[in-house]
């Protein structure tokens, strides 16, 4: 999602480690030695409650009564701890644990892959409370297992539609649901986009909702990883040094041009990342890896010709755990589980290589199950009470504009949550995140008295293992697993519900998180927030928070940082677009700030409009550098760059919903036409504000993110909302790309070198009046009114001091530069001037002698330390001694007869 501020909205978008325990012998000091003729004293016996207790027969090793198979061998208890499915190095059983403390009954359910596409179950175990379950944790071991099979569960529970007293509780057995552990999630469709098979869903015996949804399975864990790090661990590159790069799995390579064996997959992005580096830029931040279901919102778009509207953004969470398996070369190739995780381990490694950080785009806020009509998958099943916010009656809380919110703040909810985070650094060597909307981590959770789960009657049992399952489930029978939850059923009595004992309550009846904070309220010290933040295994991680949500919570420049955070600055984007094309207001005053990390956000005293900050957000004012800003002028969500300066509206029609879906207040100017035009001069002009505006986010304070395309000038025709194209419109575009026949490519690439090698320009502190000058068209007289259309400052001085200046204006300006003592400015970058003179740097396309020439050319003005600057342009200047000249190009010299 992009961010909203008061001038923009958001657009649409539709395990612990355990804990190591030494035990520390004592000191061995000098011996007596014992004389010869003393005899040996034999000690009295210790007291039966200090005597050693015999070994305890562990709850892994003991059978828990179910019959074997010739896919395992006879279940085991199995251990509580740690949750999802584990193989046990010591005895090679698979351990299953799944949290679920509303239910009565629980199943295992496993799977062939032939039977998963068929929605059919290949083995079913059932487990039984009185030795699978300890607390609300169920749980089960199986020796000697099929590691080639899939699994899932069944949950037995009460349902808010056929239950009374039984809210929120959404159990469905009917389902069988996803491990929201699940480091791997197949569901027979191995590449993006296929269709699940045709079968006939939602009858008795088929599972899966329909062939955009067929069922789901985890892949069960190997023995043993033999994936070769080679000793790679995460970089650590500092914050102030990052470049990021916002980019898309499938979008940056499935271009036929994009010339990969695999276009689409993490193994395409492995054969081209000689392109990202070469581009400069030291961190990719990857759109939505995490399984996610791209044929969710599948159907021909209105008024197209046979077009289809995926999910291809994929901010929609089907498990959080699973790396996407199509966007796996390895899946596509008929590869299990293990072949996927090497996959996205794989790219890590090379990126790493390659001195490149991998940042994950995480959605924490929201899951594809939608509201209570959507779907039930995984966390609904199991525990919709723990893992979604709710209100009293049972419907979800929308703070994520998606249809649900997750329970961030449940004690249950935000383990998962940094086991989740822990996992991806531990054992997939990412480092770091971007939490979408992650101000819904801040909020209350909702919360329920604890429940007694007490099976309907026909399931009550006077067995040692307390309440059963159905004996036709127990012997496997294909019988409907649905009707014991039939209305008529309940109506005659056949089945008593549970007791829930209800939401907690305040006086006013707003549901509270326990301690009388109603649901949904923003917390000043989020438990959430505070314990990734202090987590050691996430000390060293980048977190970066979309610090906003759908619900009008914007906490931008006062997200409870715990010291560690960043967030997105949309305040940069705002400021820049509007200064750039030249609008009336506060903006010069406002891009002397954003240029110096926005201190007027996180430094400032809260505005008047900022009710975050003037309340519970006042504290996490302040503490941070300008690191806490991660700047960007466009994102993933919104107009391109090149759209930014090609069109006034939206053009969102190709979407199919009558160009109302998207923001539709961008902050946009087309340069005098809307859309493509043959005009020389429009053109032109665009290509000075798109390098106007790159140049401003690479030279700014604080961390510049490049949306991927915007590097060479990407369009989506004035498309900005293009979440559900699986298109060229969200294709990096390899010929053009390659081509570069703007030239806009070589200028990002260069100012990216600039930033790199000037160090003024990486800071972690705030900048000061000794380390800064403001200018106007005048040495030291800035113009800060509202109609100002010219920006000069100074950084630094004498040696390698830098002078850059934005003409917003329509007017050109002849502009005067300060004169330092022995000292004249050097031209670096001229946005006015076409490619390849707008940056004089030497390489392939611009060789030394030229630019040897370009500024012989610019001598005089150099040494009348002066610069005529056309309309709406920038200029970048480097101090060097005065007695520096460019010399003239050998091939120039000579008599002229």
């Amino acid at each position: 999602m992009s961010a909203p501020s008061a001038l923009l909205g958001s657009g649409r978008h539709l395990p612990c480690a355990p804990r190591r325990i030494s035990r520390l012998s004592g000191g061995q000091g000098r011996q007596r030695r014992r004389p010869a003729s003393t005899r040996a004293i034999a000690s009295p016996p210790a007291p039966a409650a200090l005597a050693p207790a015999a070994p305890a027969v562990s709850s892994l090793l003991t059978p828990s009564g179910q019959p074997g198979c010739q896919a395992y061998g006879e279940p085991l208890c199995g251990r509580p701890e740690p949750l999802g499915a584990t193989v046990d190095p010591e005895t090679g059983a698979t351990n299953f644990a799944v949290f679920a403390s509303n239910a009565w009954g629980m199943s295992l359910c496993l799977f062939s892959e032939a039977d998963l596409k068929a929605g059919r179950v290949t083995h079913e175990v059932p487990l039984i409370p009185g030795k699978n379950k300890t607390g609300d944790v169920w749980h089960l071991a199986l020796p000697r297992l099929d590691s080639s099979l899939l699994y899932g569960y069944r949950v037995f529970g009460a349902h808010e539609d056929v239950h009374e007293e039984s809210e929120g509780q959404r159990h469905d057995p009917a389902r069988v649901l996803l491990d929201p552990y699940a480091k791997v999630i197949m569901n027979g469709r191995r590449q993006f986009g296929e269709m699940g098979p045709d079968l006939a869903y939602e009858t008795p015996g088929v599972l899966g909702y329909a062939p955009t949804w067929p069922q789901a399975a985890g892949a069960l864990p190997q023995p043993a990883d033999a994936f070769d790090w080679e000793g790679d661990r995460p970089l650590g590159l500092p914050m102030e040094d990052l470049v990021i790069y916002e980019m898309h799995v499938r979008g940056f390579t499935r271009d036929p041009a994009s010339g990969v064996s695999a276009p689409g997959t993490f193994r395409g992005i492995v054969e081209r990342l000689d392109y990202i580096q070469s581009l400069g830029v030291n961190a990719i931040e990857l759109m939505p890896i995490h399984e996610f279901n791209e044929l969710e919102y599948y159907q021909v778009i209105p008024g197209s010709e046979g077009a289809y509207r995926y999910n291809f953004w994929g901010y929609s969470t089907v498990g959080y755990f699973a790396p996407m398996a199509r966007y796996s070369a390895a899946a596509a190739q008929g590869g299990g589980g293990q072949d996927v995780l090497n996959e996205f381990k794989q790219l890590v490694k090379e990126c790493h290589k390659r001195g490149i950080e991998v940042i994950l785009d995480v959605v924490f806020n929201h899951t594809a199950e939608g509201n209570e009509k959507g779907p039930t998958l995984s966390f609904r099943g199991l525990d919709n009470r723990v893992y979604y916010m709710l209100a009293p009656g049972g419907q979800c809380y929308n703070y994520s504009g998606c249809g649900n919110t997750f329970n961030c703040n449940h004690p249950v909810a935000r383990q998962f949550i940094v086991d989740c985070l822990r996992y991806w650094v531990e054992e997939m060597h990412v480092d770091g995140f971007r939490f979408d909307l992650g101000s819904i981590m801040t909020r209350a959770p909702s919360m329920w008295h604890p429940c007694e789960p007490v099976p309907p009657a026909p399931y009550a049992s006077g067995s040692e293992g307390g309440a059963s399952l159905p004996p036709s489930l127990v012997s496997g029978s294909d019988s409907d697993p649905e009707g014991w939850l039939s209305a008529s059923d309940v109506e005659e009595g056949g089945y008593a519900a549970p007791k829930s004992k209800g939401a907690m309550v305040c006086e006013n009846g707003f549901m509270t998180d326990g301690q009388g904070v109603p649901t949904g309220t923003p917390l000043g010290d989020p438990p959430l927030v505070e314990m990734i933040s202090s987590d050691p295994v996430l000390k060293d991680t980048k977190l970066i928070a979309e610090a906003w949500d759908c619900d009008g919570l914007n906490q931008v420049g006062a997200f409870p940082h715990y010291g560690r955070w960043s967030e997105w600055n949309g305040h940069f984007r705002d400021t820049v677009r509007q200064f750039a094309k030249g609008t009336d207001g506060p903006w010069v005053g406002n891009m002397a700030s954003v240029l110096c990390g926005s201190p007027h956000v996180y430094v400032a005293a809260p505005g008047e409009q900022d009710w975050w900050g003037q309340n519970a957000g006042r504290r996490w004012k302040g503490g941070r550098g300008p690191t806490a800003s991660v700047n960007f002028v466009t994102a993933h969500d919104g107009f391109t760059l090149a759209d930014v300066v090609s069109y006034n509206e939206k053009r969102n029609q190709a979407n199919g919903e009558d160009n109302r879906d998207g923001e539709s207040h961008n902050l946009s100017w087309n340069c005098g036409a809307e859309g493509p035009t043959p005009s020389p001069a429009v053109n032109s002009l665009r290509q000075r504000q798109m390098r106007n505006m790159m140049a401003a986010l690479l030279v700014a304070h604080g961390v510049p993110m490049i949306n991927m395309g915007d590097e060479y000038g990407h369009t989506k025709g004035g498309n900005n909302n293009t979440y559900c194209h699986d298109s060229a419109l969200n294709y990096l575009d390899w010929q053009r790309a390659l081509a570069d026949d703007d030239g806009l490519l070589r200028f990002t690439r260069h100012v990216i070198a600039l930033r790199k090698a000037h160090r003024e320009l990486r800071r972690t502190d705030w900048i000061n009046d000794s380390q800064v000058q403001w200018h106007g068209v005048t040495p030291h007289k800035p113009d800060w009114s509202e109609t100002s259309r010219f920006l000069a400052y100074t950084l630094s001085k004498p040696e390698g001091a830098l002078y850059i200046a934005f003409n917003t204006s329509h007017l050109p300006q002849v502009v005067e530069l300060p004169n330092w003592p022995g000292r004249v400015w050097q031209l670096i970058v001229d946005t006015s001037k076409v490619a390849p003179y707008d940056v004089l740097v030497a390489d392939e396309r611009l060789p030394a002698e030229e630019v040897a020439a370009q500024r012989a050319a610019l001598e005089m003005w150099k040494l009348e330390h002066c610069y005529p600057m056309l309309p709406r342009s920038c200029i970048i200047m480097e101090s060097v001694p005065e007695g520096v000249r460019p010399p003239m190009p050998p091939h120039r010299k000579g008599r002229t007869y």
